[in-house]
């Protein structure tokens, strides 16, 4: 049988950075034990010509990855248990096959979004249709709500961010999640993020994967309350601090254990965490200047 020829990658900045999670899950995939188990990550991988090392992450980081992700689909999947005709945005979608990791039926809106580069690779690796399925893929950036005019606001939405808002500037986040909200009426926003310490530590160059694209982290926070001040209508409904997320127990000794120790300083404790954010009019509060 003919070998298809593999895919050329031209995307460059933050664009790139895709790479490094997909890779993690697809080395995640290979493991005797999966935190994942993506399997269509590693598929992608298979079509793609890309120089594969320079998203190349050490096996723990591959794992932390992993049960990000993990974490990320839980939560989706409890909001559709839950609202089931409602719609997700998975918002900086990248290659993540959340859409076929995830269950979700013919009452669900599923909206892909990404840059328009990104996407248009997005095309020629993964599913552009689930049959049955009301499922779009949409080319823009999430720094321009122009785009939200499209997504219909007649349902509860759940909006999957992950690892995306530190990568955007502080003002962009609020806008973000100000016009999400104004759009919207009723959801949840799902997004990790990290504090000023790690941001100061990032910005010295030492995540070397995410260095070598050109990106560079913008956005940190230390108190989660205050992104309540974001809009009136935001509630937070929980956050998780990395270190005690459920399944942690399921990394390396050396890992559990590196964490252990550094979990003694709160500044480390909290240093990344994953949130989610209600959003409703039944929510009511007065935001801060």
């Amino acid at each position: 049988m003919e070998q298809r020829a593999k895919v050329d990658v031209t995307l460059k900045g933050v664009a790139e950075t895709l790479f490094i999670p997909l890779a993690a899950r697809a080395f995640d995939a290979t493991t005797q034990r999966p935190i994942l188990g993506d399997s269509y990550a590693k598929d992608a991988l298979d079509k793609l010509d890309y120089e594969l090392d320079k998203a190349a992450l050490p096996p723990g980081q591959c794992a932390k990855i992993a049960l990000r992700s993990r974490q990320f689909d839980r939560w989706t999947a409890s909001f559709l248990a839950t609202h089931p005709h409602s719609t997700v945005l998975h918002l900086a979608c990248g290659l993540d096959s959340r859409a076929q990791r995830v269950e979700w039926g013919s009452d669900i809106r599923w909206v892909d979004i990404d840059l328009p580069e990104v996407v248009a690779l997005r095309r020629q690796i993964l599913p552009q249709s689930f049959s049955g399925r009301d499922y779009r893929l949409l080319g823009a950036s999430v720094t321009d709500s122009a785009w939200l005019e499209d997504i219909p606001a007649d349902r509860p939405t759940v909006v999957v961010m992950e690892g995306l808002l530190s990568y955007l500037m502080e003002e962009d986040v609020e806008g973000l999640l100000s016009h999400l909200v104004d759009r919207l009426q009723e959801g949840e926003l799902l997004f990790e993020c990290v504090n000023l310490a790690v941001l100061s530590s990032l910005r010295k160059g030492k995540l070397k994967a995410v260095e070598q694209t050109g990106a560079q982290f913008n956005w940190a926070v230390d108190d989660l309350k205050k992104l309540e001040d974001i809009h009136p209508h935001l509630e937070m409904l929980e956050s998780i601090n990395f270190m005690e997320a459920p399944g942690i127990e399921e990394l390396s000794f050396t890992s559990r254990a590196t964490m252990y120790l550094l979990s003694w300083l709160p500044s480390i404790r909290e240093s990344v965490r994953f949130v989610r954010f209600k959003f409703s009019p039944k929510v009511s509060r007065q935001a801060s200047d």
